[in-house]
């Protein structure tokens, strides 16, 4: 099969595009023909060896990707009710999973959901990441409640863009902080208010939040705490290392108690149930799914590197041959 992969970290030079072998579905696992896959920061971390959690890699050589749409191939045992030639996405497990850069992946069928019959390939392959992300920051993590003031960092990004809508979709009040280009953009996701990053540091407003969710990583807890009512909660889905001890130390100690301040760091898990409640909003036109451009396989490079200008409205996909 064809498939965009590694053999060494580095920059765009050290991707290939050629022939992997094709995979085989075990036990629980359903072979998936990709038609589409999204680009994630995550895919280019791994490429240039700058991903936090490197330890979880497999070996050389890596294929790229973890976010899929396509039709069952084949399925191994005990692989549930999916059938041949039917439309499915999913994300592969956070840590370790990875094979989406290519013509054919196997992933467990617990992690798969069917595709919204609204949604082509390249809008579904979109959905996945971001929108589970979205989903447990702000539905799991912090358990957004109706009327709650919502802002998201990096609204009009990938998991931002997902954050703003789910959002407004549980009654809080949201306001986005994106470029002046894409103000009109997050306005018609559902924000109630814009911040233009470039005009004005949404930390010099006279303002405070119940939930500062940080989709793009560029602030810290340190520095977000301040503007937090006083049982706020700063949410980062970009793992940073003082945001890691902040978060661990919140679990350890009496300002996890109500009434307290606190740091959570979003790790998103892949789970098919979520997935579909996901798909299930967007079939009730209750989230839109922003694609910013699509690829061809063999322009990974491209995808990869505007990906890394952390400048993308919604999401970049790429289509499998």
């Amino acid at each position: 099969m064809k498939a965009v992969f590694i053999r060494k970290h580095g920059g765009n030079e050290v991707l290939e595009f050629g022939e992997m072998s094709e995979p085989v579905p075990g036990r629980g696992e359903v072979l998936i023909r990709v038609r589409a896959a999204a680009v994630n920061p995550r895919d280019w971390m791994i490429r240039s060896g700058t991903y936090p959690f490197r330890f979880t890699l497999p070996p050389f050589p890596i294929i790229l990707g973890g976010d899929f749409a396509g039709e069952v191939a084949a399925a191994g045992p005990d692989a549930g009710d999916f059938r041949i030639g039917e439309q499915v996405y999913g994300m592969q497990r956070a840590f370790g999973g990875f094979g989406a850069f290519a013509q054919y992946v196997v992933a467990r069928q617990s992690l798969l959901a069917r595709i919204p019959p609204s949604l082509d390939f390249e809008r579904a392959a979109a959905v996945p990441l971001a929108a589970l992300t979205a989903w447990q920051a702000l539905r799991d993590d912090v358990k957004l409640k109706s009327g709650d003031e919502v802002l998201v960092n990096g609204a009009a990004g990938g998991v931002g863009s997902f954050a703003v809508q789910l959002a407004v979709e549980d009654g809080a009040r949201v306001t986005g902080v994106c470029s002046a280009r894409n103000l009109e953009f997050v306005r018609a996701l559902g924000a109630n208010e814009t911040v233009d990053y470039r005009e004005k540091a949404f930390l010099q407003l006279d303002r405070r939040w119940n939930v500062i969710c940080d989709a793009i990583g560029k602030e810290t807890w340190s520095r977000c705490r301040s503007r937090l009512t006083p049982d706020g909660v700063y949410v980062t889905t970009v793992p940073k290392i003082p945001d890691l001890t902040a978060a661990l130390l919140g679990k350890l100690s009496l300002a996890r108690q109500r009434g307290a301040r606190r740091c959570v760091l979003t790790v998103a898990q892949s789970r098919g149930d979520r997935l579909q409640a996901i798909s299930r909003l967007i079939e009730k036109g209750r989230i839109r799914v922003p694609v910013e451009q699509v690829f061809d396989l063999d322009k990974a490079g491209e995808a990869l590197a505007r990906s890394r200008t952390l400048h993308t409205r919604g999401k970049l996909v790429l289509r499998i041959p």
